[in-house]
């Protein structure tokens, strides 16, 4: 006999109503609690428009917070990690819950997989090809559509949420999240965004509405998971559970503001190359890389530079270790062998495609290169002086010596904790 999944549809919600419900779909799956369902699927909007942040993010580093008072823009704090996003009624919330002995699992990654495959299979039949970066990301030609996190209670019961971009507004989401690139006119601003975003609407060229990608994701899910849904409303027992969630937890202070232990800090170089001059920002968290953006006046290789930005985030602050992930995606992306990279990246027997040293200039970190000599084969940087400018900009983040709220997080620190978060 097939599993009965319940199945929950709502629209329009608070950010901390809708918090605070995902919270109590869990107390039916924790250790000792009976459930008729195997699970619980619920999709839903916000209000036009919410800030979320993640678990362990710094809410003043991570959003505008006078803007959002400005701009009547409630926000709040997810139990699950993960970015900082805006919400509102373009935007497709998914929460699955569920006990973490329902299904075979090992590991954060293999639960993010599983609960985005049939999203992934939906969108397919709309003719889109997303998948699932491990970092916690489904994405399309290199552009995030969606956003993933999940919480494993201690009490034995998961929650997942997926945040899927119907469409967009990309100005309102820059007044309202701290990305390092604000002092760039809107029109820059925008397209630097929309060479990372993709959009439900955007893919398949037409708006869509919230029935058709729900009964798609619906469908989606009952047949990948086998089962059943059996469709429902919030009781009035859960709204008073979760009306108290709201005021003991979600609307307090001290669950929004918590600080993490580090405020963060940035720094940005630039560099000269053939294929243009790039500007290279950096978020910092203590000795760790939260973030990079690699943006400039390029028009090829865009692929390359985003999965550069992508093996970095959460990665140590170590040249020599940043030098072995951006040779590992130039290797990959020109297709060669270990034994045709010299130990700096650089392709053997191959003219370099620039040649300099680090200098530094009163306003910013730069790279002094002699005119470039082009590779015969392709126009892509050499991973040493790559590695220098992204190292240029972490060391202007110390040196300034000072904290700054102009963060960026894109996906959520791993922190060493006993309840599993991304």
């Amino acid at each position: 006999m097939a599993h009965t999944w319940r199945y929950i549809e709502e629209n329009d919600v608070t950010a901390h109503y809708g918090l605070a419900t995902d919270e109590n779909l869990m107390k039916p799956y924790v250790e000792n609690a009976k459930s008729e369902h195997q699970a619980t699927l619920r999709l839903y909007n916000y209000n036009d428009h919410c800030a979320l942040v993640g678990r362990f993010q710094n809410m003043n580093a991570e959003l505008d917070l006078e803007s959002c008072t400005r701009q009547d823009i409630e926000f709040g704090r997810r139990q699950t990690g993960g970015g900082a996003i805006i919400m509102g009624k373009d935007q497709l919330g998914l929460c699955v819950t569920c006990s973490s002995k329902a299904f075979p699992w090992t590991n954060i990654r293999d639960l993010c997989y599983l609960f985005s495959k049939p999203v992934i299979d939906a969108l397919s039949k709309l003719g889109i090809n997303a998948e699932f970066r491990a970092k916690n990301d489904l994405e399309v030609n290199g552009k995030k559509i969606a956003g993933l996190g999940v919480y494993i209670d201690p009490h034995g019961a998961i929650q997942f949420h997926l945040s899927l971009l119907l469409d967009l507004d990309i100005l309102k989401m820059l007044s309202i999240l701290q990305i390092p690139i604000q002092k760039y006119s809107d029109k820059r601003k925008v397209s630097a965004v929309s060479q990372r975003m993709a959009t439900v609407s955007g893919e398949i060229g037409r708006a869509i509405s919230h029935e058709e990608i729900r009964t798609l994701i619906c469908k989606s899910f009952e047949t990948h998971f086998e089962v059943r849904m059996d469709h429902s409303k919030i009781t009035s027992q859960e709204k008073t559970e979760i009306t108290r969630l709201v005021s003991d937890k979600y609307s307090t202070e001290d669950w929004i503001y918590q600080q993490t232990p580090q405020a963060d800090l940035t720094g940005m170089s630039l560099v000269k190359t053939p294929l243009g001059l790039l500007r290279i920002y950096i978020g910092l968290k203590g000795e760790v890389i939260k973030s990079v953006l690699i943006t400039g006046d390029f028009i090829e290789h865009e692929q390359l530079f985003k999965q550069i930005e992508a093996e970095l985030k959460w990665s140590p602050l170590d040249k020599e270790k940043i030098l072995k992930v951006v040779t590992k995606v130039l290797q990959h992306w020109l297709n060669l062998s270990s034994s045709q990279l010299e130990p700096n990246g650089t392709e053997k027997n191959a003219l370099p495609l620039w040649r300099g040293e680090a200098r530094r200039t009163q306003g910013e970190e730069n790279l002094k290169m002699e005119e470039p000599e082009m590779h015969p084969a392709s126009r892509i940087p050499d991973a040493q002086a790559l590695t220098t400018a992204i190292f240029l900009a972490a060391q202007k983040a110390y040196n300034a010596n000072e904290h700054t709220y102009q963060g960026t997080c894109y996906y959520p620190k791993r922190e060493s904790l006993n309840t599993p978060t991304v």
